[in-house]
């Protein structure tokens, strides 16, 4: 099987001998924030650039949120897919269903696909699942999963959040099993099947090949070529859209209704429709930054949903606060980290209780200097900003674009 583009991580999971017959489920375990979906995405672009119709249904995320991790590892692949006009096949081969905000029915699955016969004559091969939340979960729906692929005649991967190995009725029903786990800074794919058990290294971010992925040497942006995605609220945005506007940076500064924004400069309004695509349980960022947030009316909610337009335009996300003993970053600025972190973007905080930055490598966080190398970066933080916040944001900026 020839890769379809260089540093594809999906080779042990479909060539030959490997690829899921019909009928067949296969299996992605990982720990939140490991990849899990990007891998799944990777599954499925396999399919999707060969001309092959895919059902892709997401527990946790809305179609908007689905089709943005489809857009990143479309990004990531670039110039190195040697299909002529990727994206439109993807677009064509591809449906998304969301279970977003309600329990996850495999019933409800068999039901969306006989309307996708019916009214649209969309026949998919493959399905993708994602978002099964622990073992019970995957005990519970694979016998009906395994049923569907058989009467549907398709082949079903699903990827599941757990830190456990697979437990012994799961991998006697599971035909491919496949694990994500930290390995430094990089990821470490484990595909057991029936040619073996194959072990790759992947880049964090793209979960591609290590190694044929990224350029010898970083190359920085230019300040012209560079824009900053911030709110424009008080403390921290101010003043990175401040040193922003001194570097030359292109700014834009997301607001919403009943958002008091200071800096205007690069203003965008958000729409319903747009805050929605960010839209996220509060239930979920309290469990993730073990605290409690209520909605107080909504503007929380808006909140966090502009920070999900910011971090998600972003390669690079730089927030001044404080982080705590557990790891996260105090205030609502923290859920911009966590997001990072899920995405896998390069991330600094600087942290105004040790006045330093560091940097998350993956598993912890490690001091160091941040360079702007990015050409789509993301500050944001506290409204509490000190003078040594504000005097690392400029620095971080002229250390950037000096010259």
């Amino acid at each position: 099987m020839s890769e379809l583009y260089a540093g594809s991580p999906v080779a042990p999971l479909v060539a030959e001998g490997a690829r899921l017959a019909v009928g067949q489920v296969g299996v992605i375990v990982a720990r939140p924030g490991t990849g899990k979906t990007t891998l799944l995405v990777h599954v499925a672009l396999e399919a999707l650039l060969r001309g092959r119709s895919v059902l892709h249904v997401s527990l946790l995320d809305t179609v908007d949120h689905a089709r943005a991790h489809y857009d990143e590892v479309m990004r990531a692949i670039g110039d190195r897919c040697r299909v002529p006009d990727a994206t439109v096949r993807v677009e064509r081969h591809r449906m998304i269903h969301s279970f977003h905000g309600r329990p996850f029915d495999v019933s409800a699955v068999k039901r969306n696909l006989q309307v996708l016969v019916d009214a649209a004559q969309f026949l998919p091969e493959l399905l993708v699942v994602d978002g099964l939340d622990g073992w019970s979960a995957v005990s519970a729906h694979l016998p009906a999963l395994a049923a569907l692929a058989v009467e549907r005649q398709l082949a079903v991967w699903v990827s599941v959040r757990s830190p456990d190995p697979a437990p012994p009725e799961v991998a006697e029903r599971a035909a491919r099993l496949a694990r994500l786990e930290p390995a430094g800074s990089l990821v470490k794919l484990t595909a057991q099947g029936p040619g073996g058990t194959t072990e790759l290294l992947l880049d964090a971010g793209s979960l591609m090949v290590a190694g044929q992925t990224a350029p010898e040497a970083p190359v920085r942006a230019s300040a012209q070529e560079c824009t900053l995605y911030s709110g424009g609220a008080f403390g921290a945005e101010v003043a990175f859209g401040e040193s922003a506007e001194r570097a030359g940076v292109h700014e834009v500064n997301f607001t919403f209704d009943g958002h008091l924004q200071i800096r205007s400069r690069g203003r965008y309004e958000l729409s319903p429709r747009e805050l929605a695509m960010g839209d996220v349980s509060l239930t979920y960022v309290s469990k993730r930054l073990n605290r409690t947030y209520s909605d107080r009316g909504g503007l929380i909610r808006s909140v966090l949903q502009t920070l999900w337009h910011m971090v998600s335009r972003s390669q690079q996300v730089f927030v001044v606060g404080a982080i705590q003993e557990d790891g996260t970053v105090v205030g609502g600025t923290g859920w911009s980290v966590e997001l990072a972190r899920i995405w896998h973007r390069e991330l600094w905080v600087y942290d105004q209780q040790r006045r330093d930055w560091f940097r998350w490598d993956g598993s912890t966080w490690a001091a160091g200097t941040p360079v702007i190398t990015a050409t789509h970066i993301c500050g944001t933080g506290t409204r509490y900003l000190t003078d040594d916040g504000k005097a690392a944001i400029e620095a971080l900026f002229q250390r950037s674009f000096a010259g």
